[in-house]
């Protein structure tokens, strides 16, 4: 199957999770490229493509439509796959003018807006990443929509040997309304004297802590960590490099234990808000106090993402909607060149 990626690239789990499944449909033997109708970060022309092009993916920088429309043409996609809401409503004209079915993944919340109802109703499949995502359109999509978390590249992000310090490692694309949480993050790490707070983001916020800019290399800081707080892609990131993992975004949704991945509507959001900010230090000082607990959440987090979280995995499932995709496209194809008169049924007589 040929297949057409097309999404804005940012420092974010979002903008990673789609290089990453480029690079596992490509291994799985998929002809797969990627548009990108927006650069926002220089750190993709020196990293990123390069490890796109290193694995063999094709990938185009254009928001021209006429532009759009020639790739489409000349590469011959089955499937489009949008990951940007910002540029839902374009590939919808793409694919449209071209007779190609597409595909939309939600990234989060807030698609039940008004703004996104003419191309997700084009869409023939949508993927949501989590139980939340799928339930505020599940009312008037439920037949398109398939739940497949984001995965990670389980074999780069691995446990190393880890640091003997007990370091916190905040990672994350920073906004305003994370600074509050991390203040709250940073006081509770300051009142226990075995803890140090690193903040590794795109900016430095105004809190007590250690700072790096952000890392494309985050794998191997990740590996040597023994806590990390986060969400999202930090957070299955930091599983499958078997660390010990408190999930938090703007509100505190407590360790990611076994108890935790049971509970019916869990994800990685970290705004649920299942505990207050004063659990934050209660979990902290429990860990800070026992590295036995520390190591068997490690070990927990590893077998876990392995088993449940695996990118490889993820791109599978994803192939499955495709196919699903295309042949619902087709069916239709078939039904509107279909005669009319063919369609009636004959009375009987």
């Amino acid at each position: 199957m040929r297949i057409l990626l097309t999404t804005e690239f940012f420092l974010s789990g979002q903008s990673t999770h789609v290089l990453d499944l480029a690079i596992q449909l490509k291994k799985l033997g998929h002809p797969t490229e990627l548009i990108f109708t927006g650069i926002h970060t220089g750190m993709f022309h020196s990293y990123y493509g390069p490890m796109l092009r290193k694995a063999g993916v094709v990938y185009h920088t254009t928001n021209y439509q006429a532009r759009i429309n020639q790739i489409v043409r000349s590469f011959r996609p089955d499937i489009i796959h949008s990951h940007s809401s910002t540029i839902f409503d374009l590939t919808k004209s793409i694919a449209r003018l071209n007779r190609v079915p597409y595909v939309v993944t939600c990234h989060g919340l807030g698609f039940s807006h008004p703004k996104y109802r003419a191309s997700l109703t084009g869409a023939e499949k949508i993927i949501a990443v989590g139980p939340n995502s799928a339930e505020e359109i599940m009312d008037e999509f439920e037949a398109k929509i398939t739940i497949i978390p984001n995965g990670v590249d389980v074999e780069r992000f691995a446990p190393a040997k880890k640091e003997k310090n007990l370091n916190i490692y905040y990672v994350g694309r920073l906004d305003w309304s994370k600074i509050q949480p991390i203040k709250r993050l940073a006081d509770a790490v300051a009142a226990i004297p075995q803890l140090n707070l690193i903040i590794i983001g795109n900016w430095q916020p105004p809190v007590e802590a250690e700072f790096m800019p952000w890392q494309t290399d985050i794998e191997k800081i990740l590996g040597r960590a023994n806590i990390v707080a986060g969400c999202g892609r930090t957070a299955r990131e930091a599983l499958a490099a078997g660390c010990a993992v408190l999930l938090m975004n703007t509100r505190y949704d407590g360790i990611i234990d076994q108890k935790a991945v049971r509970q019916p509507d869990f994800d990685f959001s970290g705004n649920q808000g299942r505990f207050s900010f004063s659990r934050l230090r209660e979990d902290l000082e429990t860990l800070a106090g026992n590295r036995k607990r520390i190591r068997r959440l490690q070990r927990f987090s590893r077998a876990y993402a392995v088993d449940h979280l695996s990118s490889r995995q993820m791109a599978e499932k994803t192939l499955l909607v495709y196919e699903e995709a295309l042949a619902a496209y087709q069916k239709k194809a078939r039904i509107s060149t279909t005669p009319v008169s063919s369609r009636l049924k004959r009375p009987r007589t």
